[in-house]
Parts: structure tokens; sequence; C-alpha cells
């Protein structure tokens, strides 16, 4: 994929992603208001349930299908269109067996997980789409490798609007809102909407499908062989995020907090805190895909000077915007959070993890660097490491510290994942980080830039003033890291030219 579609490709996802991400915060706020931040909370747990399920129903059917595709592309005469067989067979092989566990389960998993056997009919509801969710997930990966990433963006705004449409919908006829028929709600929106997902999908790569009928590389038991460690890292990441959010409320409670308060507080860290600091990322979402293509084929073809550009690129632009955005959260936090009705609690945590934000954003594309790069026992090991961390700070200081407890857990596994996938990345592609161009000066201009609003709020006395006088910091730090660039490139410009005329 030459530069110019990548940059194409990446624009076009980042405005289906902003949109999405904007609709999804929207919804929650509406959500907040209409049935309270407390069974906003249930909902974040059974999501966060089902996002296991999901991952273990499926076999990280996306990843698995963009990456294997990716390596068949890059290879002479090969069968991308075997490999999508291959993957939508063992995503079946996975899918039924555990869609008709969980449902025949349902009910003690749902008092198990979700402590209320209320739930178990959403739980049943959920499983049967299961497979077919799968699949779908299988068709969006073969779309992303073969460069058609308008096709799926497009089917993810179907998805989203008609779930979000069915949802409130169903909670507006709803004359009570219970635990159990919010999440039956839930249920049906997710049916509805990857129902008709299906159909796209199935419509785009109809129309998509490549006309070769070479030799493939893989056979299905070597693809369910390579596909295996794939799965197991998924598992193991939904699984450790599923154990720590039901922590999170039981943890609360140790605390001294009521359980209504405690699920309060969760469903508005879920629902609020969360999104805005995940919130400027969907540009790095959006690359996230493209990347495991990209690195997947560069390995493929043993191209090693592109997989170094390429890595080098990525962690500058990504530290680059997101020490920007953390310089902005950390200044207006509390603006935010009292804009998206969170309160001062809101207000506060986005201003306290705001430094954590160049890690998690970093996590994004490191990712999908190592994953591409055949990195995966790594990124799983890596995992279950920051899990471990992050679980095991959650057991000892929430009950001691309350919410000051999840900050310190998000700190302390973020900062140490995060150091090692970069070592891990920079080490694989052979390249040298340097803390001053990529660290330092970025957070510079970021720290310069953002005097202009400062003093625009000093002297305009006026907070709906911030907004307009954003676009000149933006500017201000586009400037600033767009000379240092050309700057730093100088000295390795005269020290090629004069290797030139020595030769």
């Amino acid at each position: 994929m030459q530069r110019k579609s990548i940059l194409k490709d990446t624009i076009q996802l980042t405005v289906v992603q902003f949109f999405l991400e904007w609709v999804s915060l929207l919804l929650n706020v509406w959500l907040t208001h209409r049935i309270g931040s407390a069974t906003v909370g249930i909902v974040a747990l059974t999501g966060s349930f089902f996002q296991l399920a999901a991952v273990a129903a499926n076999g990280n059917g996306f990843l698995c299908t963009s990456r294997f595709v990716s390596e068949e592309l890059g290879k002479p005469n090969g069968n991308p269109n075997r490999v999508l067989g291959y993957a939508i067979g063992f995503c079946l092989l996975l899918g039924i067996p555990v869609s008709a566990l969980i449902f025949c389960s349902a009910e003690p998993l749902s008092l198990r997980f979700l402590k209320s056997a209320d739930l178990a009919a959403a739980v049943r509801i959920f499983t049967l789409i299961l497979p077919l969710g799968g699949v779908c997930s299988c068709l969006k990966g073969y779309l992303n490798a073969v460069c058609r990433v308008a096709d799926p963006a497009i089917c993810d705004i179907v998805e989203c609007l008609s779930r979000c449409g069915v949802l409130m919908l169903l909670l507006q006829l709803q004359s009570v809102h219970t635990n159990a028929s919010v999440c039956m709600a839930m249920a049906y929106s997710t049916g509805c909407s990857t129902i008709l997902g299906f159909f796209c999908l199935l419509w785009f790569c109809w129309r998509s499908r490549l006309p070769r009928t070479g030799t493939c590389s893989l056979s299905f038991g070597r693809y369910i062989h390579a596909a295996i460690p794939v799965l197991f890292g998924g598992c193991l990441t939904a699984a450790l995020s599923s154990t720590n959010d039901a922590l999170i409320p039981v943890t609360l409670r140790q605390a001294g907090n009521s359980t209504e308060l405690a699920l309060s507080q969760f469903g508005t860290f879920e629902a609020i805190v969360i999104p805005v600091l995940f919130f400027p990322s969907t540009i790095l979402c959006a690359l996230s895909g493209i990347l495991i293509t990209e690195a997947a084929r560069a390995t493929a073809a043993n191209n090693q000077a592109h997989l170094q550009r390429l890595t080098k690129a990525v962690i500058q632009k990504t530290l680059q915007l997101s020490i920007f955005i953390a310089t902005g959260l950390l200044l207006y936090g509390n603006l935010i959070g009292t804009l998206l009705d969170g309160g001062a609690l809101a207000g506060h945590l986005i201003r306290l993890l705001a430094p954590v934000v160049p890690f998690i954003y970093l996590e994004i594309v490191l990712e999908a660097l190592l994953k591409g790069m055949g990195q995966q026992s790594f990124s799983s090991l890596n995992y279950l490491a920051e899990y471990t961390i992050r679980i095991a700070i959650v057991l000892v200081c929430i009950p001691k510290f309350g919410f000051y407890g999840i900050v310190l857990s998000y700190y302390a596994s973020n900062v140490c994942g995060n150091c090692f996938r970069l070592w891990k990345t920079c080490k694989t592609a052979r390249i040298r980080f340097s803390f001053w161009s990529d660290v330092g000066f970025p957070l510079f201009a970021a720290a310069l830039a953002f005097q202009v609003p400062l003093c625009g709020l000093r002297l305009l006395h006026g907070m709906q003033f911030v907004w307009i006088c954003l676009l000149p910091a933006i500017l201000i730090d586009y400037a600033l890291l767009k000379s240092y660039g050309k700057i730093a490139a100088i000295p390795l410009l005269s020290k090629k030219q004069h290797v030139c005329s020595s030769a």
C-alpha cells in the first residue's frame, strides 16, 4: 500500500470513527439521564461479559483474517479467498459449541459473573448471535486486508445507528427500567444491528472478491495452528479486562461505599471518563487496522526498510498527538466533565488520568505493529503481566483509597506494559528511540502552544472562549513540530552530502 493510500484510508476511517465515538458518547450521556448511572454500571459489566464471550466464540476473527490474508497477499501467486474460507470455518467451529455451552449455562453464568439470575434471558439472546457476529468479524478482516477499508466502515455506521436506534426505542417504550429489561433491550439491539451488518458485509465482500486462484500457502490445519495463539491472546485480554471491571464495584463497596453508590461511580467512570480519554484516539484506532496489514505484508516480504520507516513514523506521530491531547485534558478536564454532566468526580478523574494518555495511545499502535510483525506471544505475555499489576493494585488499593486506587492501577499497568511494548517494537523493527525528539520536544511544544488559550481565558473571562482559543494552540503546536522536524533533518542531510562528495 502506497503512502497516499494509507493516508486516504486513515482519513476515511478517522472521520467514521469520530462519528461513531460521538454517537456512543452522546448515547452514554442519554443513558445516564434516562436509566441512571447505577444501571449504566450494570450495563457496562454485562457488556464486558459479552465481549469475553464474543472473543471466545469468534476466535479473534478480525485480527486473524486481516493478518493471514495480508500475509497471503504478500506472497506470489497466493489465494486469499481460501484463507477467508478457513477463517470462517474456524470461527464457526468455535462459535457454535461456545454459543450452545453459554446458552445452556446462562443462569449460573449470569448469577456468577453478573450477580443476578434475572439477566439469564438476555445472555441467552446474546448467545444466539455469537456465530453470526464471528462471521462478520472475518468478513471485516478480509475487506481490511484487501484495502477496502471504506466498506467495513460503512457497515460500522449502519450497525451503530441501528443498535442505538433500536435500544433508544425499546427504552422509550419501557415504563419501568430494571437491570433485566435494560440488558434485554441491549441484547435485542445488538442482534438487530448484527443481522443488518452481516448482509451489508456479504454484499461488499461479494463485490470485492479477488480473482486469485493460486495455491494457498496454508492448509486448514496450519491455519488453526497459527490462529490459536491469536485466539489465546484475545481471550486472555478479554478475560482479564472483564475480571478487572467486575472487581472495581466490589472493591469500591469494601472502601465503605454502598452498592448503589459503587455502581453509580463505576457507571460514571465507564460512561464519561473512559470515553473522554479515548475519544481523541479515534485516528489511531482507525490507523491500527491498516498497520496490522502493512506490518504483516512487510514482514512476509522481508522488507525491513519499509517496516523501519513505518514504525518510526507511527511512534513519533502518536506521541506528538497524545502529548498535546494529554496537556489539554490536564488543563480543561473539569470543564469537560461538567459539560458531559459527569459532575466533579468525572472532571477530577479526567485531570488525574491525563498524564497516562500517551501510554494508552501508544498501546493502540504498538499492539497493531507487534501483531503485524508476528509477535503475538509477546503481546499475550505482556497483557498478562499488565493486567496482573492492574488487578493486584485494584484489590489492594481501592479498598484503602477508593477511586484513587483506580487511578494508581491505570498508571502502574499502562506505564509498565507500554514501556515493554515500546522496547519490543523498537527491537523487532531495529530502530532507535530518541527521548528528546519523540517525547521532550513534543512536550515543550504542547506546553508552549497551550499558553494561548490560557492567556485568552484570563483576558476574556469566560470559559466559552476556551474553544475559540484552541485552534491557535493546535496551529502553534503543529508549526513547532514541523519546524523542529526540518531542523533535525539538516545534520542528516549534510552528512549524506559529505559522504557522496567524498565518494
